[in-house]
């Protein structure tokens, strides 16, 4: 683990022990997921049963989407304090806050890069 110019070795400490119980937490809830999808897997019976079973598989496909890209956001995170980038924004360069961090430890942007990312796409509807 490398030095961080925005971060103490401490807060980087905390920082990363609630990254990697995140991780552990996501990583079972995808597998409960998994083992649920496939208990599931029962003989339906009318069309209103298909319909609704295949509404419900569609709804956990999103919840396990949503999941395995917050493991990714995750990963990175872990991987830039290894680094010795965490905490720094990706658009601007300044340091995000440690407060900010502690709510979202996956924050890729500081607040003022993130407003302006948030009032763009409001704007525009995308992404930059």
């Amino acid at each position: 683990m490398k030095g961080n110019r925005c971060l103490t070795p401490e807060q980087i400490k905390e920082l990363k022990e609630i990254l990697e119980q995140k991780k552990k937490e996501v990583i079972e809830d995808i597998k409960r997921g998994l083992e649920e999808n496939f208990q599931s897997e029962r003989e339906v019976g009318d069309v209103v049963d298909m319909s609704t079973d295949e509404i419900l598989k569609t709804f956990e496909m999103r919840i396990r989407d949503r999941e395995a890209k917050y493991l990714k956001k995750i990963e990175k995170a872990l991987q830039k304090i290894n680094e010795g980038t965490y905490g720094i924004c990706e658009k601007c360069g300044e340091c995000i806050n440690y407060e900010r961090l502690k709510l979202r430890p996956v924050a890729e942007l500081c607040i003022k890069c993130k407003l302006e990312q948030e009032n763009f796409e409001r704007k525009f509807g995308e992404e930059e």
